[in-house]
């Protein structure tokens, strides 16, 4: 018999079982909460790797622009030098005199220097240099939109297809209960010997069966790589539930191709950088023909040198320095000019001559950008155009299968056309899903295509039609 404590105790550990059991389910119910597209969005800016690899290259642009702005601060060159050295009696003594007495005794000697130079005048190469920089630091934040963009883009195809797996199954869920249902039918009236049905109506059911078990796999497989392609920007761990498709048709009027079109040349982000590579080429073009001018320069350097080998001169005159002892200062200006006048004139050639080429690449670039905007705006009314037509087929193939359902059930039908009802169905049902998000995709495309920040803006009017599905 287990005692008071005993029994204590048991109920205890069943309490603490029930609450782990509770905050274990709670945990996973947290894991497993769908995720909207805007908060998909919100993590993939945070955790994704390809804008965080542009955040870095434009983290480097902003070091490039506060290096070319500190150019003009003094830069120093500190030169040390210690060795051995044969030890020499006084100034008197021939070289011969030392190599006689190489091995007698020996002393060491230093010599130090600490230079310092600073730019004062360089024919606007340091001004051109630091607006190059600040041209280089717009060109990666203009990237940094881009990636965005691109980004968001990628996100969105992934999540759209994540529903589409999921909405996938659901219609395969129905399909086999469909199946299901038209077997035991079968099956009735069989076992009733009803004249409206044949044994080789098993071998179709059997059929249908099999291309749904082929689907399943296919969906399956989409499922999968949906989620990974999700994770890959917003480093969810998987598995990664999304809301529930919106089966309601999308019915949106979307702005004119003149405004659309206008807003790519506003907001695209090819355009701007096209634009700076061009304005970057010019500046480059300049700094380069400047390279035929010298640079002033402010100059200072400081000196000490030290010997116990050889003694100090006695000599005491300004124009005479002793070598191995002592300590200077000088300061003046210099003029720097590394100048190869050969090289120089093919290089100014050659910066000019990528000057023209990317003016002329702008001029490619704009067009095909164009063309591209044209290309995928009309996809896009296509795709919606597609949304009207499937919605009303989908709704015929639903009448269909409901009346050649109700004719079998009753003896009035056959299988082969009850069966030919619901592939029917199947078929339009997973197409008007696959043409809502082939246009959810494409208007994202678009709007990744044209470069606005946010997809309503291609939208004049946006409404939508409920659909029961």
């Amino acid at each position: 018999m287990q005692t008071r404590h005993g029994v204590i105790m048991k109920w205890r550990r069943i309490a603490w079982g029930v609450l782990a059991a509770a905050v274990l389910s709670s945990g996973l119910a947290q894991a497993q909460e769908a995720i909207s597209l805007e908060e998909a969005y919100t993590l993939a800016l945070k955790n994704s790797p390809q804008i965080k690899a542009q955040h870095y290259s434009t983290a480097f642009a902003q070091a490039q622009v506060s290096e070319a702005k500190y150019y003009w601060a003094p830069k120093f060159s500190l030169k040390s030098q210690f060795g051995p050295m044969p030890r020499v009696t006084d100034e008197t003594q021939t070289e011969n005199d030392i190599w006689s007495n190489f091995f007698d005794s020996w002393g060491f000697t230093t010599r130090n220097s600490l230079e310092m130079w600073m730019p004062l005048f360089t024919s606007m190469k340091v001004y051109h240099t630091h607006e190059l920089a600040k041209i280089g630091l717009e060109v990666e934040n203009l990237r940094e939109q881009n990636e965005v963009l691109n980004v968001q883009f990628d996100v969105a195809r992934a999540y759209y297809g994540l529903q589409l797996a999921v909405a996938a199954q659901d219609v395969l869920k129905e399909a086999e209960d469909y199946v299901a249902r038209i077997e035991r039918e079968y099956e009735k009236l069989m076992a009733s010997n009803d004249p409206s049905v044949k044994e080789t109506d098993r071998y179709r059911i059997d059929i249908a069966k099999s291309n749904l078990f082929r689907v399943k796999a296919q969906i399956a497989s989409s499922w999968q790589y949906a989620e990974q392609a999700l994770s890959v920007h917003t480093r969810l761990p998987l598995p990664i539930v999304v809301q529930e498709m919106d089966f309601s048709a999308d019915s949106a009027v979307l702005r004119d191709l003149p405004s659309v079109m206008e807003m790519a040349r506003r907001y695209r982000g090819d355009l701007a950088l096209l634009a700076r590579a061009e304005e970057a080429a010019d500046l480059q073009a300049k700094i380069q023909w400047l390279q035929w001018w010298p640079d002033l320069v402010l100059a200072a350097e400081v000196n000490y040198r030290y010997s116990n080998a050889v003694p100090e001169l006695t000599v005491d005159n300004f124009f005479i320095k002793d070598s191995y002892n002592g300590y200077g200062f000088a300061i003046g200006f210099v003029l720097r000019w590394n100048l190869d006048p050969v090289q120089q004139v093919f290089r100014v050639r050659q910066a000019d001559a990528k000057a023209d080429q990317m003016r002329q690449r702008r001029l490619l670039a704009t067009a095909g950008i164009e063309l591209e905007v044209n290309k995928n705006y009309h996809e896009t009314v296509q795709a919606l155009k597609n949304v009207e037509i499937t919605k009303a087929s989908r709704r015929s193939a639903k009448r269909f299968l409901t009346y050649e359902l109700l004719q079998y059930e009753a003896g009035q039908g056959n299988v082969n056309d009850l069966i030919s009802a619901l592939t029917t169905f199947i078929e339009q049902r997973s197409i008007y899903l696959t043409v809502l998000h082939d246009f959810r995709v494409s208007l994202v495309r678009l709007q990744k295509v044209v470069g606005v920040p946010d997809v309503d803006m291609l939208i004049e009017r946006y409404s939508a039609e409920t659909l029961d599905e």
